[in-house]
């Protein structure tokens, strides 16, 4: 990933870290589920990339109570969420480090569990990442990953695609964000990993439209904009309109998908 794309995501998520446990709760389930999936065994030394505020570590101690944990994100904001987490869990010892997934500086062959959980689709450069974790990776280590899978949010694509002026980064996003099974198994598979189980899961959510672009100002407010700009606020506020025009009795319906895997390095 370039760094400087890099860093406008971190900076977009350190803006809105004290916000994002809040209006993401749906990832929180989806991490224990993630979790969940990943086979008995002994996972002394973990390594969470990505690991935002923290929600994904705190699954995989509430289910196997490893000794050490590493979390590697490049936002600073987010990392500041995590320390305040966990950062004095009794009996884990946890280390944070400020990096991209494709330069941290964590030794090879030295995790027994790397988990990457709602980061996997803004990473830039998807080989690569797959590779640097798998290289962090034990023999015989297993590594679970949960992003955004394709085909989701299309309601609110059909929205953005109809307010003019078109903000196509936002649309294109999508387009570049989401993933499939078979590409996630391509990711995997080339980075010298074998594949235990990779799945979909689709959910149709109503919400309030209020809430629903809150969780958008929070995950996504890099590429949207900044309300205090007239000229996005304008924008926003068009967009809330048509979608409570397309809101139905239960209040605005969209389709998420999370895509879900589970691999293991061979040894």
């Amino acid at each position: 990933m370039s760094t400087e794309r890099r860093d406008t995501i971190a900076g977009g998520f350190s803006e809105t870290a004290t916000d994002y446990d809040g209006a993401v709760r749906f990832n929180l389930e989806g991490a224990q589920r993630l979790v969940l999936s990943i086979p008995p065994g002994r996972y002394d030394d973990v390594l969470d990339v990505g690991c935002g505020s923290g929600w994904a570590t705190q699954a995989v101690i509430d289910r196997f109570h490893p000794a050490r944990v590493t979390g590697v994100d490049p936002s600073e904001g987010m990392l500041e969420q995590f320390q305040a987490k966990l950062g004095d869990v009794e009996g884990v010892d946890v280390s944070l480090v400020q990096a991209g997934v494709e330069d941290m500086p964590v030794p090879a062959d030295a995790f027994d569990l790397v988990i990457c959980s709602m980061a996997y689709h803004w990473f830039q450069h998807r080989w690569d990442a797959a590779a640097a974790m798998a290289r962090a990776m034990k023999p015989g280590g297993v590594i679970a990953v949960l992003c955004s899978g394709k085909g989701g949010e299309q309601s609110y694509r059909d929205v953005i695609a109809d307010v003019e002026p078109i903000n196509y980064q936002w649309l294109g996003a999508f387009d570049g964000n989401l993933r499939d099974i078979g590409e996630m198994e391509g990711y995997l598979t080339a980075a010298g990993l074998e594949p235990l189980d990779i799945w979909m899961e689709r959910r149709v959510r109503h919400t309030t439209v209020e809430a629903y672009m809150e969780r958008m100002r929070v995950v996504a407010g890099h590429i949207i904009g900044d309300p205090a700009d007239p000229d996005v606020a304008g924008w926003l506020s068009r967009v809330e309109q048509e979608m409570k025009k397309r809101s139905g009795p239960r209040g605005w319906a969209y389709d998420f998908m999370k895509l879900y895997a589970v691999a293991r390095k061979p040894g």
